[in-house]
């Protein structure tokens, strides 16, 4: 299985995961044949990743945290409420409350799971699938922090309903290409109190916490945040952990202004944020559980090979295994040959590939007569 840009699908290819929209419906069924048609339709939609069958990675299976029905049956919840509520301005509470326990049931059940790139998919509505994206990664964390299932709930609740606010503010300023102007920036900077005044309605039916959440999760570490420049302790654990999930979110994520940031670029850009805008220690334990080099990811390694990650350890991110496919002398390897880089203290990855280097490759060492491929 190969994560692959849309506008680099080409007819023929075979879908290796079946393409939802936001509501739910299915696209595209795995292993349904791209053609010029259903391409053109994709990007039309703004769905910018899908997943085809690669030769190199056909008996590899890219781990999802949560099953495809559940995140789903999540990201068409968040549609339908949050489109509701422009209508009615009413919220149905349980309706979160039932997803996010679907969610931490899941992660309950694999607590020591790391993230990656592959459980984000692209679809039509960002938004919502963000929320259901922020609300696994948080959940993650408090799992892996010892969190009570109570304390999951809270959290997971707060996670998926940060950016409730933004209902309050337009469409068009929500969705804008470009940079947005100052006066745009002012109202978008006030989401965080906009969210929690949606929120605070219904404190009968949630925790305060999870409503600080909403209030929180744009404070930043050193008290350069907003809106009430809170900082260290004074914002509360679940907003920190938020924070961290809605950035990483939207760095690895596609936008119509920018491409998605690769994994390891979004670590490094963490990292140059910890002790100012995040939680040191936080932030040191979710990077344990984020794939940096994500199963499925072609990889180039310091001794010249060429192979494909086959699995990530928690907490081991740059030391994956590999099962190596092409050696330096660009002479192919046979297909039982792999590497542990944990054991293999002296090797370690140089370089991912780009996709459509990698498509390239998949298309000629695909063919079984081959002994030797020009690589790069």
């Amino acid at each position: 299985m190969q994560r692959i840009a849309v506008k680099d699908l080409a007819p023929g290819m075979v879908a290796a995961k079946s393409i939802y929209t936001a509501d739910g419906r299915m696209l595209l069924a795995e292993g349904a044949t791209f053609t010029k048609r259903y391409i053109n339709r994709l990007q039309e939609l703004g769905i910018w990743v899908a997943y085809i069958q690669n030769p190199l990675a056909v008996s590899i299976d890219v781990p999802d945290i949560l099953a495809e029905e559940t995140r789903v049956k999540a990201i068409s919840t968040v549609k339908e409420a949050f489109e509701g509520f422009r209508n009615t301005k009413k919220i149905d509470m349980g309706q979160f409350k039932q997803l996010t326990e679907g969610i931490v049931d899941e992660i309950i059940r694999n607590p020591n799971a790391v993230f990656h790139l592959n459980d984000i998919r692209m679809y039509d509505d960002y938004t919502f699938a963000h929320s259901v994206n922020v609300c696994v990664l948080a959940v993650l964390v408090g799992a892996a922090l010892q969190y009570t299932p109570r304390q999951l709930m809270e959290l997971g609740v707060g996670a998926v309903l940060h950016d409730v606010g933004k209902m309050a503010i337009e469409k068009q300023i929500l969705n804008k290409p470009g940079h947005l102007s100052e006066s745009e920036m002012d109202l978008m900077r006030r989401h965080p109190e906009l969210g929690f005044e949606i929120l605070r309605k219904y404190s009968a039916q949630l925790s305060w916490l999870s409503i600080h959440v909403a209030f929180q999760h744009q404070e930043k570490f050193d008290g350069s945040g907003y809106p009430r420049g809170l900082k260290e302790t004074d914002i509360h654990e679940y907003a920190r952990i938020t924070a961290i999930a809605d950035v990483y979110d939207a760095l690895t994520s596609d936008r119509p202004y920018r491409p998605a940031l690769s994994p390891g670029e979004a670590y490094e850009f963490l990292l140059a944020g910890s002790g100012t805008h995040f939680d040191p220690d936080i932030l040191r334990e979710f990077l344990r559980h984020v794939a940096l080099y994500p199963v499925g990811s072609i990889v180039k390694l310091n001794t010249g090979d060429i192979g494909i990650v086959t699995h990530v350890f928690s907490g081991l991110q740059t030391r994956p295994i590999v099962r190596l496919l092409v050696d330096a002398s660009n002479t192919l390897y046979n297909s039982d040959a792999e590497i542990d880089l944990s054991t293999e203290l002296t090797v370690f990855v140089n370089q991912v590939l780009p996709e459509l280097d990698v498509a390239t490759l998949a298309r000629r060492i695909g063919n079984p007569a081959l002994t030797r491929i020009e690589v790069g």
